[in-house]
């Protein structure tokens, strides 16, 4: 291993993280975007030497802790934690699916921590009161649109469709961990390596979800058929689960989508622009990806192969 690492590559590397902690300060849309940056060149650096590594994270994790806002220590280390975790990765060789799965929930799981932290330490209000304030306003703005339009406005149906998602925020920051991991491992990969050998890549035709998601899916699905006197927490907790699993049926329907339509020896590019409206058409792509489990049509489809 060599523990000198090149000068034009430490400066970026600091550039790089600097621009990652100030755009994320700036909005969280943008620190996103160089976030790939940032873990490439931490990920050269940790291959060239893992002690200097840890000694730049705690470089930037002190002055960042006294002098910037929370929220900019938290991103520092949410970062740090994704590249830690994606350099294990490569070490340990595990694939790229599971890589993307593993950085999924990092990221997740991360956020979430860091949200909850900041709440404990006072420097951020608790979500719900955030959301009722919000709720408050929205309803007020609700009644103002209702009483100056002629057409009936079902303000309640849109209050309790709001709530919904409000409850189901811990799965909708799971389901937007999984797009920024498969933005940062893409990324990443395509970006220039020295002599790295990167994940195992198998084609999304390839991409098939442990069953164990189908039979947890379904033994959720009548869990909540009886959970009409349970605590609100209980059914919201089964309600995240179930759609993060719904998200986990989507991927795997439009993968076999994706699989019978090269296996119909059409045109992959093609094939990828059908995928489209599948894509869009999310409710009916989650049963396709419901059938192909319970029935296995892909299995019987190379049965038939053979």
């Amino acid at each position: 291993m060599n523990n000198k690492i090149p000068t034009g590559t430490l400066a970026l590397t600091l550039l790089a993280v600097v621009a990652y902690i100030m755009l994320t300060e700036i909005t969280l849309v943008f620190g996103p975007v160089v976030m790939p940056f940032a873990i490439y060149l931490l990920l050269k650096i940790k291959k060239q030497s893992t002690v200097n590594y840890w000694i730049l994270f705690f470089s930037f994790l002190i002055p960042a802790m006294l002098f910037l806002s929370p929220l900019a220590s938290a991103s520092f280390i949410i970062l740090y934690i994704v590249s830690s975790l994606l350099a294990y990765t490569l070490e340990q060789k595990v694939s790229q699916e599971m890589t993307l799965f593993y950085t999924t929930f990092a990221l997740g799981l991360s956020t979430m921590a860091a949200v909850v932290i900041m709440q404990m330490l006072g420097f951020l209000r608790p979500l719900s009161d955030l959301y009722s304030s919000f709720r408050n306003w929205y309803e007020t703005q609700l009644e103002t649109v209702s009483s100056l339009t002629t057409d009936a406005m079902d303000a309640d149906m849109i209050l309790q469709s709001l709530d919904l998602y409000f409850q189901n925020m811990p799965a909708f920051v799971m389901i937007g961990s999984f797009f920024l991991a498969l933005y940062i491992v893409l990324m990443v990969r395509i970006l220039p390596q020295d002599n790295t050998k990167m994940w195992t890549y198998r084609t999304f035709d390839k991409w098939m979800m442990p069953r164990m998601l189908l039979y947890l899916y379904l033994l959720l699905f009548f869990i909540m058929l009886f959970s009409g006197g349970w605590e609100e927490s209980t059914v919201t907790l089964i309600s995240n689960i179930s759609l993060i699993l719904e998200w986990a049926l989507f991927i795997h329907g439009l993968a076999f989508i994706y699989y019978f339509m090269l296996r119909k020896s059409m045109n992959k590019v093609l094939a990828a622009v059908v995928l489209i409206p599948f894509a869009l058409l999310r409710p009916i792509t989650v049963l396709i990806g419901l059938f192909e489990m319970i029935f296995r049509i892909r299995l019987i489809m190379e049965l038939r192969r053979k």
